[in-house]
């Protein structure tokens, strides 16, 4: 064939393509035909081995892969949950809007769903950190209630002691404490006993002249005089304080005395009785010619104006007033003025004029006692401190509470500041004077601040009695919650004025001899009877059942101690606790030990709280939260000194109790209770291997078939249970399987003609137990069906 023919025979083919397939026709240079050739060349030669075997896989079916490439790239995959576009307005698309709005419908869902957990989980995550803080907050205010120099040895090893168990602890209080507890004990008794209730601060201010200690006996002394009110305080005490004058009055009536007896002390016991005698003496004795020089006027030949400073220091007014008298007549309105003073009385136009004269002329005079005087009796100059004549904190105090009128409580309020912010007890030296600092805020009504740094500087004891005194008698400024830090401050009080959170204080004092006097400590929980908790409880029943539940005291011994011993199945009256002393109409010991009962149970400590319960008399409680203690180990293997051990004797005296109709119960609680009962000693008959008597025993309990007839009425029965009692279920369907596949086995050991009807009653009922599992209303365990499934296929 010549290049003409063959040339003739391509121009056909491709007439014969053009008008077959009307495809375009391609031309192409030898120059393009080349660049393609490289170009299929290098791609082919780039691509991987793996690459070019796809390539041809998918060829020789049909598929063009670098479409499909591009096709899968084009697709837009969301990465979120995105609502879906909605779509135009157009009639005709309406699936396509139905489509979209399923969609977003679906979508709306799940981000509200996701929104919520988030927010669920944010709020128990807070939650958890605040309840972690309050805790740790807790402790750390605790611990800083004073500092410690009681530094602690790491480098001491622990020593271990061996105790005899059954010897009772020894008591932790000191022979002060103690004799302070019995007084507080008496105070109680004679309160729950409905007699008159006596003044406390006065008896531990008796009680505490025999501690052979006179600072301390000062300081009671101070705070038993300051606090003698005529009428206990009802309302809040704070806000009354400044309003109230007998505060004021018993302070300077304290000092007077208290100097007073300083006179005696000076000049000799003989002019005691007489006060004017008393002054002039001591007058005497204490200014000499030298003494006298500034001083203006005289009497006998001894200067006047310190006679009737010191009369009234001493608190003889009339002894002041005379010597007025016998000065002249020019102090007559002076003296008239002392007198109505002291009768409760006022001259408004004398004291004005003397005022004028005051600041006139006395102002600038050279006798201090003279511009002493006529400053606490006229009020004038209460920024002067008459450092001169005021040698002492107690003359100063006097002189500044001198000053003071009735119902001045804004200068009371200036002094109490003055006292406590601006000296405060780096001006006192208070770490070293403990008794000086301690009176000084008693005596200006800082009762609270008194108290806490009493009990911050190491005598806690003192301050703990001195606190619940003040409580008792209606004084003692209380924080608004038991919460709050030893001392706070209060933005609605009266400036300075501080509250003492009594329910702290006591608490730390009595938690070193909770488990040691355990008695002792109810009688100090009992001086916080009137306060609240936030969750509104009674205080006193808050602490003894934060002394039960979370102090470790629960043990046998000091359970029957607080709340006494439990009912046997003895026609016998069984003893009471302690705390039945405190037994009134706010609260007794059932009341007490269901509120502990009720810790337990939110603390999950169950066993524990059937016996508080049943002391509360609540025996539908009792016997439901044993039934709940019961369901939980009556499958387990008997071991003895287990909790299963002590909760089959706990379970066989209440079926004596039940026998003998000393305890009544609600019909299905009893119910529930016979029946845990049954299989109680069903598990104990199957772990002993005692098979015979366990499906005896089992029939009794109506719960488990023996043939497929018997599910139904098994089902039944099933559902009419307890929530206690189901749990137990699965537990026994294993269990009777159990005995059925190893009485299967027994059989098939022995290979005898005459068992094959035993062969059968047995496959029957793995048949029935099978069915009763598939048809329980509830869901049942997976390993419980797993278990069941493989006994069954290995009798088959």
């Amino acid at each position: 064939m010549d290049f003409n023919t063959l040339l003739q025979r391509a121009q056909n083919l491709t007439n014969e393509a053009k008008a077959e397939y009307e495809l375009p026709q391609v031309e192409r240079t030898l120059q393009q035909v080349l660049q393609a050739t490289t170009q299929l060349h290098s791609r082919v030669t780039q691509s991987s081995n793996k690459d070019i075997q796809a390539h041809i896989l998918l060829g020789s079916k049909g598929i063009d892969l670098p479409k499909l490439t591009q096709k899968l790239e084009a697709l837009n995959a969301r990465k979120t949950f995105e609502p879906v576009d909605a779509v135009g307005s157009d009639v005709s698309d309406v699936c396509t809007f139905l489509k979209n709005e399923r969609e977003n419908a679906i979508l709306s869902v799940i981000e509200d769903t996701n929104k919520n957990i988030s927010e669920t989980v944010s709020k128990q995550k807070w939650a958890n950190l605040n309840s972690t803080w309050n805790e740790e907050k807790s402790r750390l205010l605790d611990a800083l209630i004073g500092p410690s120099q009681n530094f602690i040895d790491l480098q001491r090893l622990p020593e271990h002691i061996t105790l005899d168990p059954n010897l009772p602890p020894s008591s932790c209080l000191s022979q002060m404490e103690l004799v302070y507890a019995q007084e507080l004990r008496h105070y109680n008794e004679l309160l729950l006993k409905g007699a008159h209730r006596p003044n406390l601060v006065q008896k531990f201010a008796l009680l505490a002249s025999s501690f052979g200690d006179d600072r301390l006996t000062d300081m009671w002394s101070a705070l038993a005089s300051v606090t003698q009110v005529n009428e206990p305080i009802r309302s809040d005490p704070i806000k009354l304080r400044q309003q109230r004058p007998e505060f004021i009055i018993n302070a300077k009536s304290y000092l007077e005395r208290r100097y007073k007896l300083y006179m005696c002390t000076l000049v000799g016991a003989a002019h005691s009785s007489n006060s004017y005698q008393l002054v002039r003496a001591y007058v005497t004795n204490r200014f000499s010619a030298q003494h006298t020089i500034g001083l203006v006027d005289t009497l006998d030949n001894k200067p006047l104006w310190p006679m009737v400073y010191y009369a009234m220091r001493c608190g003889a007014a009339a002894a002041a007033v005379e010597f007025l008298h016998e000065a002249g007549s020019s102090y007559e309105d002076f003296a008239q003025v002392i007198a109505d003073r002291n009768a409760g009385a006022v001259n408004s136009r004398t004291e004005t004029q003397l005022k004028l004269q005051y600041a006139n002329k006395i102002k600038n005079s050279t006798d201090a006692y003279k511009k002493a005087v006529y400053c606490f009796i006229l009020g004038c100059d209460p920024n002067e401190s008459h450092g001169e004549v005021a040698k002492t904190i107690d003359d100063y105090l006097w002189i500044k509470l001198a000053m003071l009128r009735p119902g001045d409580a804004g200068g009371y309020g200036r002094l109490q500041s003055e006292i406590l912010e601006k000296y405060g007890e780096k001006h006192f030296h208070a770490s070293n004077q403990t008794d000086v600092y301690f009176k000084t805020l008693v005596l200006v009504g800082l009762f609270e601040a008194a108290i806490e740094f009493l009990a911050r500087s190491g005598h806690r004891v003192h301050g703990v009695h001195m606190a619940i005194a003040l409580h008792e008698l209606g004084v003692l400024g209380g924080a608004r919650s038991v919460s709050q830090p030893l001392l706070s401050i209060d933005i609605a009080d009266p400036q300075p004025l501080r509250r003492l959170n009594l329910t702290r204080l006591v608490r730390l004092y009595a938690k070193r001899f909770e488990r040691t006097d355990t008695t002792e400590v109810l009688n100090y929980y009992f001086a916080l009877r009137s306060l609240r908790d936030p969750k509104g409880r009674n205080m006193f029943l808050t602490c003894v059942c934060d002394l039960v539940v979370c102090s470790g005291v629960l043990d046998t011994s000091i359970f029957d101690l607080i709340f006494g011993q439990r009912m046997t199945d003895m026609d016998e009256e069984v003893p009471g606790g302690v705390f039945r002393q405190f037994d009134c109409p706010e609260f007794d010991t059932n009341t007490m030990a269901s509120l502990v009962a009720e810790e337990l149970v939110a603390r999950g400590s169950f066993e524990m709280a059937v016996r508080l319960y049943e002391l509360a008399g609540n025996y539908n409680l009792a016997l439901k939260h044993f039934n709940i203690l019961l369901a939980q180990v009556v499958q387990l293997s008997p071991q003895e000194g287990s909790q299963r051990a002590r909760l089959r004797d706990e379970a066989h005296r209440f079926s004596r109790l039940l026998a003998a109709r000393r305890i009544e119960v609600e019909p299905k609680i009893r119910g529930s209770f016979e029946l845990l009962q049954l299989l109680l000693v069903f598990f104990d008959l199957h772990h002993e291997g005692n098979l015979v008597q366990a499906v005896e025993q089992l029939q009794r309990t109506k719960l488990m078939p023996n043939t497929t007839d018997d599910v139904d009425g098994c089902l039944t029965n099933i559902k009419k249970l307890s929530g206690e009692v189901i749990k137990v279920i699965p537990d026994v369907m294993v269990a009777a399987m159990d005995i059925t596949l190893t009485q299967y086995n027994r059989l098939k050991a022995r290979m005898c003609t005459s068992d094959q009807l035993q062969f059968q009653k047995l496959r029957v009922r793995a048949k029935a137990l099978s069915n009763l599992a598939a048809s329980m209303p509830f869901r049942m365990p997976y390993e419980t069906n797993k278990r069941l499934m493989q006994l069954e296929l290995m009798m088959n």
